[in-house]
C-alpha cells in the first residue's frame, strides 16, 4: 500500500470516531486509574471541576482487549491535543501501555501479535498534523510509522520520518 493512500486512509478513519462512550460508563477503577496517570503536575495546574473522559473499546476480533480514555480539562490539554492513555485489560484490571497528548487516537483494522495498532494525530494547526502509528511488538506499543501530514486543497502532503521516542 503507497504511503499517501495509507495516511490517507488514516486521516478518513481518525475523522470518523465512532463509539466514543461518555465518562459514566468508565468502570471506577479504570476511571481512578486514568485519574492517577493523568494527574496534572504542576502546583497550579489543579481544576476544582473534574476532568471530563471519553472512551473508545479495543476489540481484537470479538473480544475486548483495551480502552482509550481522552481526558479533557484545564491542565490535560494543549489546544485541541489532550491527555490519551491506552489501557490494556491484565487479570481483572487494566495496566497502562500508554499515555501521550493526541487530538485523535483509535485503534485500526491492521492487527499485530494478535492486538490491533492504533493511530495518533496531534494538531500541529488547522493544516497541519503529526501523525503515529502504533503496532503491538508482544509487550508493548512501539511507534512504527510516523509523519506531518499538511492538508492541500486537494490531496494532503505527507513526509515521513522517524519516530520520536516516546514520553512515559
Amino acid at each position: 500500500m503507497k504511503l499517501t493512500a495509507l495516511f490517507g486512509f488514516i486521516l478518513i478513519s481518525g475523522l470518523m470516531m465512532v463509539g466514543v462512550a461518555p465518562q459514566d460508563s468508565l468502570s471506577p477503577d479504570l476511571k481512578a486509574a486514568a485519574l492517577k496517570d493523568a494527574a496534572c503536575t504542576a502546583a497550579g495546574d489543579a481544576s476544582p471541576i473534574d476532568p471530563t473522559m471519553e472512551t473508545l473499546p479495543i476489540r481484537s476480533g470479538s473480544r475486548e482487549v483495551g480502552t482509550i480514555v481522552e481526558v479533557q480539562g484545564a491542565c490535560h490539554c494543549q489546544s485541541t491535543n489532550c491527555d490519551a492513555l491506552v489501557y490494556l485489560r491484565s487479570g481483572e484490571g487494566y495496566k497502562l501501555a500508554l499515555h501521550e497528548k493526541y487530538a485523535s487516537l483509535h485503534p485500526m483494522k491492521i492487527v499485530k501479535q494478535g492486538m490491533p495498532s492504533l493511530t495518533g494525530q496531534f494538531e500541529i494547526s488547522s493544516s497541519k498534523m503529526e501523525t503515529t502509528v502504533y503496532d503491538w511488538d508482544g509487550k508493548a506499543y512501539k511507534p512504527s510509522l510516523c509523519a506531518t501530514v499538511i492538508k492541500g486543497k486537494k490531496v494532503p502532503a505527507i513526509t515521513r520520518h522517524p519516530c520520536k521516542m516516546l514520553s512515559q
